[in-house]
């Protein structure tokens, strides 16, 4: 049995898919098992799977069920102690595995440990390094240059779960991915969980890898800009201490009305993001209920990792200065 197994979901990108695997056989730590669970895609990876990749174990899914189900699919049936979850769109330095390896055997009261993901079109440029969160989830580190900030371990709330490893025992006791997220942010929901139910998350500089997914969101399709409003909603209500959601709750429910205006960000699959929000209440809160019965640390541990909400509106405020520098500028011109 192998000790880890790499879980990777794909859907229509055989090429991008045989790249990174490529990058796993070129790992320098070889006790792993690959699964991916492939969301019915139609452009040949199953035959492509078969043919250049036999050591790979293939979950069909048969269509769509998006990231969070996936993965869990491929969670289910792998078999190692260490469970990686691995986007299809990356490329790993060969040391990628080890480190994450050892980052779970140093620190023996850790869960969870994230990688460094470097922006793999702009050289020298941070994509995440782990995920935080002040009233929305973001990319630690994201589009900052790498320096002496990233080149050191340290305690974080939650691993993006584009290049993640996970104890079998953290998600045997707080569950898998929420699968009613279908994709974005089902990640720090789980990272979290893990966090009121006492496991650290590291973030580890030694597991490098490129990330070759990040430049092509150049502009926000609508389906990202309907799922990553509804479920920043959903993760804000469902997720944060009272102390928080009290105060800064209504600021969180009015700002998707607010925010397209301001920044550029899709108006209409906003709004149908908002307006979807609020059939997911009773799910919601039968979800929030769970988690905090499940709590096994103070709630206060959790929020010494979250960032301010100041950090949200100071982000806001600079996007919508660029906006309005930018349309002055093209006036100029």
């Amino acid at each position: 049995m192998p000790r880890a197994s790499i879980v990777i979901p794909t859907w229509n990108q055989a090429g991008l898919l045989a790249a990174a695997l490529q990058s796993l056989r070129r790992q320098t730590w070889r006790d792993f098992e690959v699964v991916v669970a492939d969301n019915g895609s139609t452009d040949g990876t199953a035959e492509r799977l078969a043919r250049e990749f036999p050591e790979v174990r293939v979950i069909a899914l048969g269509h769509n069920r998006g990231f969070a189900a996936a993965t869990n699919a491929g969670l289910k049936a792998a078999e190692g102690e260490i469970l990686v979850c691995l986007n299809n769109d990356v490329e790993c330095e060969p040391g990628w595995l080890a480190a994450l390896v050892a980052a779970l055997d140093r620190l023996p009261d850790v869960g969870s440990v994230a990688s460094k993901m470097m922006d793999a079109r702009r050289p020298g440029i941070i994509d995440a390094a782990g995920d935080c969160m002040s009233l929305v989830a973001w990319n630690v580190g994201k589009g900052e240059p790498d320096g002496p900030r990233y080149s050191t371990g340290r305690e974080i709330l939650s691993a993006c779960a584009g290049a993640a490893a996970y104890r079998r025992t953290l998600l045997d006791a707080v569950g898998l991915f929420d699968e009613d997220y279908f994709a974005w942010f089902e990640d720090v929901d789980l990272g979290i969980r893990a966090q009121l139910a006492g496991f650290r998350c590291w973030y580890e500089p030694a597991a490098v890898l490129l990330y070759l997914g990040s430049a092509t969101a150049a502009t926000m399709s609508d389906r990202k800009a309907f799922l990553t409003t509804r479920n920043s909603m959903v993760l804000f209500f469902k997720t944060m201490p009272l102390r928080r959601l009290v105060p800064w709750g209504p600021l969180v429910l009015v700002w998707p009305w607010v925010n397209p205006l301001m920044t550029g960000r899709p108006l209409t699959p906003t709004l149908r993001g908002w307006l979807a929000f609020w059939p997911t209440l009773p799910a919601l809160w039968r979800g929030r209920r769970a988690v905090y019965a499940a709590r096994r640390v103070p709630v206060s541990r959790l929020t010494a990792l979250l960032d301010s909400p100041w950090d949200d509106v100071t982000r806001a405020c600079q996007a919508v200065y660029r906006r309005l520098t930018s349309r002055r500028q093209a006036a100029v011109a």
